[in-house]
């Protein structure tokens, strides 16, 4: 099987191309939080994700004797995955979707039922957002939890 790190390397350089290469310009994606609106260009926060994960890769290269668990890794490593996933389907719902909306709202008075359905598919990507972000700290568990283990595994050899 791979090692974790060489994944994530993989990842990281593969977003980083796909930051350089895929993304137009001018594409953002835009967060908002009742009356306030974060745009992020797609490009820096691809490149930042491809950074992310090429930072993930040095520290599982160089930790990974001290891990707890080669399952948690995985699991971090999916999670990182359905992150980048994550944030690149909500860019790309954003600019199909809720661009046509925005469009016949500002034509007519707004439909109840598109607006709703605006706010229930963002909530989706919002929860799923922070449940993922949340996510990438069980690398810190990780190592902490076989740092604790190992430690302990050691005094009782003594």
């Amino acid at each position: 099987m791979f090692k974790v790190s060489l994944l994530f390397f993989a990842v990281g350089i593969l977003v980083l191309a796909f930051a350089v290469f895929v993304p137009a310009k001018d594409s953002s994606i835009t967060i908002n939080t009742y009356d306030t609106f974060f745009i992020i260009s797609s490009i820096s926060l691809f490149k930042f994700l491809g950074l992310l994960g090429l930072i993930f890769a040095g520290l599982y290269y160089f930790t990974e004797q001290m891990l707890y668990s080669k399952t948690w890794s995985i699991m971090h490593l999916i999670s990182f995955l359905c992150l980048i996933v994550n944030l690149w389907t909500w860019g790309f719902v954003e600019r199909v979707y809720f661009g046509n909306i925005e469009s016949q709202v500002s034509g007519k008075a707004s439909n109840l039922a598109e607006v709703e359905r605006f706010y229930k598919i963002q909530q989706f990507y919002v929860g799923s957002f922070i449940m993922l972000l949340v996510m990438q700290f069980v690398y810190v568990l990780n190592l902490l939890f076989g740092m604790m283990t190992r430690n302990r595994s050691s005094e009782d050899l003594d």
